[in-house]
């Protein structure tokens, strides 16, 4: 325990260095899939906490159906990490990839509970903070594939990151539609 907080602050710092330290950890599997299973459930519950406690329950999906949807998203994510890195000569493999997802989703709740923190107690620092968190977490993001495949330069990861999202966004519009899944309507205003 006394190894987590060092290595939060590393992966805010140096993410590449950070990510090389949780890798060289080498739990069992069992532990890897533990921790990207608690971490999105800890996120989940983060994101539910204020909406609750002002009564706006009631706008927000069902809790399970929102966990299940966070738990098949971090899937897509390590699973194109892993293998659009291999394909791009990298040399990480899928348990380190489910390793360093549930770490940077470690991280991104810690981000998550500051944020709600801050919102409580100085709500005008929200959307900064909310800012920060999203670019913290596309930082520790790019410098964890840099860790997992060996890859040098953070830029050529964040385009490509970038690129594989937009294609991956447009495939899986187009199996959507495919599957019947048409966007609402939009009115004239």
């Amino acid at each position: 325990m006394t190894e987590v907080f060092p290595l939060i602050r590393l992966s805010l710092a140096d993410p590449v260095e950070g990510g090389r330290r949780i890798i060289a950890l080498n739990p069992p599997p069992v532990i890897r899939w533990m921790l990207l299973g608690a971490a999105v459930l800890v996120s989940v519950v983060l994101l539910y906490v204020l909406p609750v406690l002002m009564g706006e329950h009631t706008l927000l999906p069902a809790p399970f159906a929102f966990a299940a949807t966070q738990a098949v998203m971090n899937l897509i994510v390590i699973a194109v990490v892993t293998f659009v890195g291999r394909a791009f000569g990298g040399t990480g493999n899928f348990l380190d990839a489910v390793w360093l997802i549930g770490w940077m989703q470690m991280v991104t709740a810690a981000l998550l509970l500051v944020q709600v923190v801050a919102l409580l107690v100085l709500p005008f620092l929200n959307i900064p903070i909310g800012v920060a968190s999203v670019a913290l977490s596309i930082w520790v993001l790019v410098g964890y594939v840099c860790a997992l495949h060996g890859f040098q330069s953070r830029v050529t990861v964040l385009v490509g990151g970038f690129m594989t999202l937009v294609v991956l966004s447009f495939l899986l519009s187009m199996v959507l539609l495919f599957l019947g899944f048409a966007p609402p309507e939009i009115s004239n205003v």
